[in-house]
């Protein structure tokens, strides 16, 4: 079996067609999805990048595989001694090359973020340029297509494709912006009033500070791009951005119909699957951020997952090709595995999901334990209805302590139900508490990297004290004196 993972660097699900969206975004993602099964439940159990895609291919959580952030401790993949990977924990490339399966992956996602152990998942890697940098599609589609030209007329072979967009800074073409303007008006949530209020709500990426940035001692950051506003002030600024991330979307949308099209002029699109997901998501305001994915909350977790396995889901009926389970993005390896009757290793975390797949329906959980380490230290459960977020440290964002949310009837979380709900949210945090001991407080467990590190906390990205200061310049000192008590500098 031939085997294409899609890897889409910052997608939310429901700005695509085939999961409702209004605007045609994705018309060859929505055609493939036809064929496919397509997840509405699917979440990282960990984010932003470096997190999620240390889950997805180790098949455990970052509290346990070592990391939950993108820089130091909390970014240190935890890497047993020896000659070869550990039988009961490989990485998931390890485990395929094992029972026979070439793997390669085209992408610059290790370099990015120094985790060279990920080459571990691959005998094949390729950078689509000779620089470090944010590799856009139009870079990785040739290298793609080449690879494939050499490979098509062999069998058995897993191939990691990496596309950039619609990662901030949206960079594309206006053109692209243009058209995205043109399919349809922007959702109205959130309003003027709710614009305004978001004001008071600090942070990188706020809706006044959507362009700071205090990355690596507080260098400027580029111009701003034609595509994206400088601040949300109003409604035609979010406006302005909804077009930006969704003209990207657009982009990354023609140059995934490009390879699509290489597979049918190869001739092997029938007898290849292809699995498109994303490591993370990104908030449009919801929490008060915009165009980033800085905390553990619903627009940062939520992600897409189509999958498309020749002679299983080209069969379906059309009831047969959506799955509402509660799944993990670290379920998909050993569903990988099942599907190419492959042994699942005994030390993941993650459960299959093949039956999905097969129209068979697959058991749900009944709760997810997500977090974030990158922007913020967060943990959140999410049940079906319902996400209560813990914060441990806000790096230098104002968020809430704790907040619960029901996101059925308020998909924006604009209502904290932590007052109202005294009952479900001791149930929320006894949870978060079952699952903390279970991977972190019993005999033999590793410390908790987010513990471990609470002391400096997520600062990579964005100093709190210069941020404390870059308040104090523009006339915010109340704000800068809430975040000071808050990091307990007062």
């Amino acid at each position: 079996m031939r085997v294409i993972y899609v890897d889409v660097d910052s997608l939310r699900p429901d700005h695509l067609g085939c999961y409702g969206y209004h605007r045609a975004t994705s018309p060859n993602l929505d055609a493939l999805a036809r064929r496919s099964v397509t997840f509405d439940r699917y979440y990282c159990s960990d984010s932003p990048c470096l997190p999620s895609r240390a889950a997805l291919t180790s098949g455990r959580f970052g509290i346990v595989n070592g990391v939950v952030g993108h820089f130091e401790e909390a970014g240190r993949f935890r890497l047993e001694p020896g000659h070869r990977a550990d039988p009961d924990h490989p990485l998931l490339g390890q485990r395929l090359g094992e029972h026979g399966y070439y793997t390669a992956s085209i992408s610059m996602f290790a370099e990015r973020h120094r985790a060279y152990w990920f080459y571990g998942n691959f005998r094949e890697t390729i950078r689509a340029t000779d620089e470090i940098n944010d590799e856009q599609a139009h870079q990785i589609n040739p290298r793609a297509c080449e690879w494939l030209e050499r490979h098509h007329d062999e069998d058995n072979w897993f191939l990691h494709i990496n596309y950039w967009e619609p990662h901030t800074d949206y960079i594309q073409d206006p053109s692209w912006t243009a058209t995205a303007a043109s399919l349809g008006p922007v959702g109205s949530w959130p309003d003027e009033a709710t614009i305004a209020a978001h004001a008071d709500i600090y942070g990188p990426s706020s809706a006044l500070d959507l362009r700071y940035s205090g990355f690596l001692g507080g260098l400027t950051p580029p111009p701003v791009p034609e595509n994206m506003p400088q601040a949300i002030r109003n409604r035609q600024d979010y406006e302005h951005l909804i077009n930006g991330y969704d003209g990207t979307i657009l982009c990354w949308d023609h140059y995934f119909g490009e390879l699509l099209a290489k597979l049918e002029e190869l001739g092997i699109a029938e007898d290849t699957a292809i699995i498109v997901s994303a490591d993370h998501g990104e908030s449009m305001g919801e929490s008060g951020q915009y165009s980033e994915h800085g905390l553990a909350n619903e627009p940062t977790h939520h992600i897409p997952l189509v999958v498309y396995w020749p002679g299983v889901t080209d069969s379906l009926a059309d009831n047969d090709r959506r799955c509402d389970a509660l799944l993990y993005n670290l379920d998909l390896a050993p569903t990988l595995c099942d599907m190419l009757n492959v042994p699942i290793p005994n030390g993941w975390h993650g459960r299959s999901f093949a039956h999905a797949l097969r129209g068979e329906g697959v058991e749900s959980r009944d709760y997810l334990v997500l977090g974030h380490g990158a922007h913020s230290y967060q943990r959140a459960v999410r049940t079906r209805d319902h996400l209560y977020v813990r914060t441990y440290h806000p790096g230098a964002f104002k968020a809430e302590w704790e907040q619960l949310y029901d996101v059925t009837v308020d998909p924006c979380l604009t209502a904290n139900l932590v007052d109202s709900q005294p009952e479900l949210l001791d149930q929320m945090r006894a949870r978060l508490q079952e699952w903390w001991t279970h991977y972190a407080g019993r005999p033999g467990s590793l410390p908790d990297p987010m513990q471990t590190t609470l002391g400096r906390g997520p600062t990579y990205y964005n100093d709190p004290a210069r941020y404390m200061q870059h308040l104090r310049d523009t006339g915010r000192s109340a704000q800068a004196e809430d975040l000071a008590q808050r990091l307990g500098h007062v």
